[in-house]
């Protein structure tokens, strides 16, 4: 059973480049509700302590595997109980070449952000007009 994926969202995103001007773009997340943080929480926490049972039987290895995800799906659940959005990537216009971009973000890489041009290398700053408070909530 996979994670629940949230509800996806766009938002408008201004790329910006000190040189070559301002291009248009979208940023594409998901946002998560009570229910789909408390169901990822628990998948999470399942998983992981299913994990460290699977490797308790490996003799040698289950000194450091089993306390490993012991930790890590307590760590998991309460990260995954306080993430409300997940940032996937942006997408638009590099101002610096005039094509259209996409662009891979880490889930916590919430705009204003500087990132590089896949194709081109450029310096990209992708900001957004809107609060990034009213997203998240």
């Amino acid at each position: 059973m996979a994670l629940p994926k949230g509800k996806a969202a766009e938002l408008v995103l201004h790329f910006d480049n000190e040189k070559s001007g301002r291009g248009e773009g979208v940023l594409h997340y998901r946002v998560f509700s009570q229910k789909d943080r408390l169901n990822r929480a628990i998948l999470s926490l399942v998983y992981c302590w299913l994990a460290a049972l699977l490797t308790l039987p490996v003799l040698i290895l289950h000194w450091i595997t089993v306390p490993g995800f012991l930790i890590a799906g307590v760590v998991l659940f309460f990260q995954q109980l306080r993430s409300k959005a997940l940032v996937l990537r942006a997408s638009g216009t590099c101002p610096v070449h005039k094509s259209e971009v996409d662009i891979r973000l880490n889930p916590n890489q919430w705009p204003p952000v500087w990132v590089y041009c896949p194709q081109c290398n450029s310096s990209l700053h992708l900001q957004t007009d809107e609060s990034i408070a009213d997203v998240e909530e």
